[in-house]
């Protein structure tokens, strides 16, 4: 359990260290909660209210300080009723360090996906997030897919800033299926899941055998994720696109060769839920 002091600064220092975040933005943000803490408590009641949509047009140190409030105040309470463990918690909320480095540790400018964590909604099991969503997307093709509109799914992700080994993916959907059971269909929409990565990568490579794991529903050819990830940016000169890795130079050659990375839609094989 979280080692609850005389008041709450210190248990969001302790959550600060648990998820690594950065030293000089975790004091940077721990003298703002000092200072501040009133409001920033009152912002993360509207955010509760309203589902963080009063932070979102705050500065990105704000939204930070949010993110750690809320989630010492609310979700993990929430966290303690339903017998979660800490080591989940401490997991599934790494995230906000994660994207608070993809923001040059200058604060959280990602809010929109972390009210996920916050919201008691996803979690991180082994290697993988697994999010409880209830799919209202009109654009689907819900004919080729286990269920219809408007019911209720598993959102798979692939957290960044690990190696994606089979292993670590088998063992993640089996705990993933011990904490939401095999009831409802498990979804993963990923650049990962793209079918043309079959033309430029090897069989064996961690990222072929993540997708076959599923079955590809639908194709996205307009999504430019996998460029966003492989190089940092997106460009619209392939040129200026670095070759320092394996990856880089095939996606690279792939792409002037005239073809697009778009992402796949995908279900969780059948042999998971056997």
């Amino acid at each position: 359990m979280l080692n609850r002091r005389n008041n709450d600064f210190m248990d969001i220092e302790l959550l600060a260290n648990k998820i690594n975040l950065n030293s000089e933005l975790k004091n940077n943000v721990l003298s703002l909660v000092e200072r501040d803490r009133a409001k920033l408590i009152s912002l993360c009641k509207k955010a509760d209210n309203d589902n963080f949509k009063s932070v979102f047009s705050k500065n990105d140190m704000i939204k930070l300080a949010v993110a750690l409030l809320y989630s010492v105040e609310f979700t993990y309470p929430k966290y303690q009723k339903a017998v979660i463990s800490d080591e989940i918690y401490f997991e599934t909320m790494k995230d906000i360090a994660v994207w608070c480095e993809n923001n040059n540790n200058k604060g959280l400018k990602n809010l929109p996906w972390i009210k996920n964590h916050l919201n008691f909604e996803l979690f991180k099991l082994g290697r993988l997030q697994f999010q409880f969503y209830k799919c209202n997307n009109k654009l689907l093709d819900y004919s080729l897919f286990p269920f219809d509109y408007g019911e209720k799914v598993i959102y798979v992700h692939i957290p960044q800033g690990e190696k994606l080994t089979l292993e670590s993916v088998r063992e993640s959907i089996i705990q993933g299926m011990a904490f939401w059971g095999k009831e409802m269909p498990y979804l993963c929409h990923s650049w990962l899941l793209y079918p043309g990565l079959k033309d430029i990568l090897p069989e064996k490579s961690n990222i072929i055998m993540f997708q076959n794991q599923f079955q590809i529903v639908e194709t996205d050819w307009d999504e430019r994720e996998a460029e966003w990830r492989i190089w940092g940016k997106v460009q619209r000169n392939l040129n200026v696109y670095s070759e320092n890795t394996s990856l880089q130079r095939a996606a690279k050659k792939y792409l002037k060769s005239g073809k697009v990375l778009g992402s796949g839609l995908g279900i969780l094989k059948p042999e998971y839920f056997l």
